[in-house]
């Protein structure tokens, strides 16, 4: 049978003035089912590395290659939200975690994204969140109690109508660690960040970029509990602008995580995040809120 658009560019025509008609108010709308199918092929993959044999130098696996404890630990997630009744709502969200510590070093990279959409009484579909981000820190002399470190991230938001933001710094870290279980830990940092903010557009008289040197504060506490069965992680930080402590950013990121087998767990997670200046960026409020339940492959 002949093909019903034999040009490629017409075919590619077609579909685009499909899904312009299928999100009329919204040209950058994803269809759920495709981002679910996204999202599912992450997680297969992460999954695939459990069959896959431990080679020298390699890092994935149970944890030991030939004998010797690997220093690197690999982490993928996969989580969403349902909402349905007066305006439809659905999110799912992917994060990776990769870190390295050995005696001179400790490192953590993670990288996560955000997709989300709301339908509304007259059956439009709109994308209510669309984020991602990427942040990196490096830590000196792990196993002493004060750690000199440098960070970076990187991150967008739509909700929060952020075009492109990053920042990074240096500072101070205290450390406090349980010497029979390394998942046992209370760490506080102390840094200065250099910032660099673009708006999605600009609103009023405010111009769309900023730079800022912000003060930074973290502290995060891990525990395990229950034979290593539960873990809890609350990670919070606040960093006001250097000059002044009205303007500022709060974060705050807590989970209890359940260890279904060695290497999947499931996890319960409440974030929430405050900029004081998202509203003069054209965004609805300042704060942002979620919760959700996620599975957690870990290596």
């Amino acid at each position: 049978m002949r093909p019903p658009f034999p040009d490629p560019g017409l075919r590619a025509q077609f579909l685009a003035l499909a899904i312009r008609r299928r999100s009329p108010m919204n040209p950058w709308y994803l269809p759920p089912l495709a981002v679910a199918r996204a999202g599912l092929g992450f997680l297969l993959a992460w999954l695939s590395l459990l069959v896959m044999p431990s080679v020298p130098g390699g890092f994935l696996g149970s944890g030991e290659l030939w004998g010797q404890s690997t220093p690197w630990s690999v982490e993928g997630e996969l989580g969403g939200s349902f909402f349905f009744g007066n305006r439809d709502q659905t999110n799912f969200s992917t994060r990776a975690e990769i870190e390295r510590a050995d005696s001179l070093f400790e490192s953590s990279t993670e990288f996560r994204f955000l997709y989300g959409t709301q339908t509304n009484d007259e059956g439009i579909t709109s994308v209510s969140a669309r984020s991602w981000g990427a942040a990196s820190q490096l830590d000196f002399r792990p196993e002493a109690l004060w750690q000199p470190f440098v960070s970076g991230s990187i991150e967008s938001s739509f909700e929060r109508r952020i075009a492109l933001r990053y920042d990074t710094g240096a500072g101070l870290q205290v450390s406090f660690r349980d010497p029979e279980n390394s998942r046992n830990r209370i760490d506080f940092a102390m840094s200065i960040l250099a910032e660099r903010t673009y708006a999605r557009e600009a609103v009023g008289d405010d111009d769309d970029e900023a730079s800022l040197t912000r003060w930074s504060s973290n502290l995060r506490v891990r525990r395990a509990l229950f034979g290593d069965r539960l873990y809890f992680d609350t990670n919070n930080s606040y960093r006001p602008v250097f000059d002044s402590f009205a303007t500022f950013r709060l974060n705050s990121n807590n989970s209890l995580s359940f260890e279904l087998t060695e290497v999947i767990a499931l996890r319960f997670s409440v974030r929430t995040e405050y900029d004081s200046r998202a509203v003069e960026r054209g965004a609805d409020t300042n704060y942002d809120g979620r919760t959700e339940v996620s599975v957690v492959v870990r290596f």
